[in-house]
């Protein structure tokens, strides 16, 4: 291990010398963050590359320099640095943060240690369990594949660790990001061309923050894909047969919000079942993609029928799916399901399939269904078919449209009817 080297990514890396990044405050996340370390909890933040973690953590860092602590309290590294190659496994860790104790300005004081793109050295929850477990350290540590979050880990940071999941800017976010500023409901009525233009916007290229105010998004997202599918796919998964994780990925997100069957791919694309089920793991496990089961009291069934799929941002979906032409209800569709797994989390959200239709998204919490959206770029009699079975059980139905708004009356009860954008900016 060369100590002139790492020093040098220590320094690159910190505010002991200089101020880093910051970008725009996300200031829930903060909060979150800061909170759960308080407690003595490692945080653990998750999310797919670009997402905006490494931003995340210099602004806990700021923010904590802000309060009082020294920067010299606080150890930032990321391991995606070329620098650290050498540090490998846990006693590397050791090593390299023992490298940081000696040069620390003050041994009465507990230090931050942030662990950035962590997942890349082996047995790194070993060294995260002794910093926590002696109090020696309040701890953060982040990555963008759910290695973060594996069998070993869940085991030795049982009951010490809490998730914290990032996402691309949330709708209200993007506006902050533009500089649009909206206080109140009269802002809404006043500046709502601009809402609606920066929505389109929004719709057509997503949240990850450094493509928001580029002029070049569409080359952005196609490198930003690539770089999920080498790093946090291919090379993490140790795929060999590339062509094939390529085919399906693109299938997948060809097919944003519709219905697929493993068994089905396998034969469509022509690649073994058990080659579809590993990849899919794979591109789950980058945060790249979610599956959304069918609402079913039986969990047998639940596990044999159909999944609806989604990515994890409207704007790749939108810039790599392949289709002949526009269809902007499927984005519509999926830019509602990443605001409702902000909301809800990704395992309280179903769809519903009844004998006579389909409705988009159930929200279920503990025993009981919360809610249903039905999302549309416009309404017409189709949209009504599931909605009405739902009904049935009394279930509070929300139609979300592009740009339509009222109430709609359906076997005798008025259901609301939201543009998407006012609904985004809701909460």
């Amino acid at each position: 291990m060369n100590r002139e080297l790492i020093l040098k990514a220590l320094i690159d890396w910190n505010f002991w010398y200089k101020n880093q990044f910051t970008g725009y405050p996300r200031d829930d996340y903060v909060k979150k963050v800061l909170s759960v370390i308080s407690s003595w909890y490692v945080a653990s933040i998750l999310g797919v590359k670009r997402a905006g973690k490494s931003t995340i953590l210099n602004q806990v860092a700021k923010k904590l320099i802000e309060s009082g602590i020294d920067p010299f309290d606080i150890f930032i590294i990321n391991f995606e640095d070329g620098r650290l190659t050498s540090v490998q496994n846990v006693e590397d860790l050791f090593k390299l943060y023992e490298i940081y104790l000696e040069i620390r300005r003050r041994k009465d004081t507990k230090p931050y240690v942030f662990l950035d793109e962590i997942q890349r050295v082996n047995g790194w929850e070993g060294f995260v369990r002794s910093l926590i477990d002696r109090k020696e350290a309040f701890v953060i540590v982040s990555g963008s594949t759910s290695d973060l979050i594996n069998e070993n880990v869940r085991k030795k940071l049982a009951g010490r660790h809490v998730i914290i999941n990032v996402y691309p800017l949330s709708f209200k976010e993007f506006l902050d990001f533009k500089g649009l500023s909206l206080r109140n409901e009269t802002d809404l009525i006043a500046k709502e061309p601009e809402i609606k233009a920066y929505f389109n916007e929004y719709l057509s290229y997503g949240g990850f923050p450094g493509i928001v105010n580029s002029n070049v998004k569409e080359q952005l997202l196609l490198s930003l894909y690539e770089d999920i599918l080498t790093k946090d796919v291919i090379a993490s998964c140790k795929i060999k047969e590339v062509d094939k994780l390529r085919i399906l990925s693109l299938y997948y997100i060809s097919n944003t919000g519709n219905r697929v069957k493993l068994r089905n791919i396998s034969r469509q694309l022509q690649i073994p079942l058990r080659t579809v089920q590993r990849f899919t793991q794979c591109l789950i496990r980058a945060k790249l993609l979610y599956f959304v089961n069918p609402l079913s009291p039986n969990l047998s069934i639940m596990s044999r029928a159909e999944r609806k799929v989604y990515v994890v941002d409207q704007g790749l979906a939108n810039v790599i799916g392949y289709r002949l032409n526009s269809n902007f209800g499927s984005l519509l569709e999926n830019l509602v399901f990443i605001e409702l797994v902000r909301r809800y989390g990704e395992e309280n959200i179903f769809y519903y399939r009844g004998k006579k239709g389909e409705v988009d998204f159930v929200i279920k919490e503990r025993n009981s269904v919360r809610e249903a959206y039905q999302v549309t770029y416009y309404l017409n009699e189709r949209e009504y078919k599931g909605v009405k079975e739902l009904l049935k059980w009394d279930i509070p139905t929300i139609f979300l449209t592009f740009d339509e708004e009222g109430e709609v009356k359906i076997n005798g009860k008025s259901l609301k009817i939201m543009k998407v954008w006012k609904w985004l900016l809701s909460v």
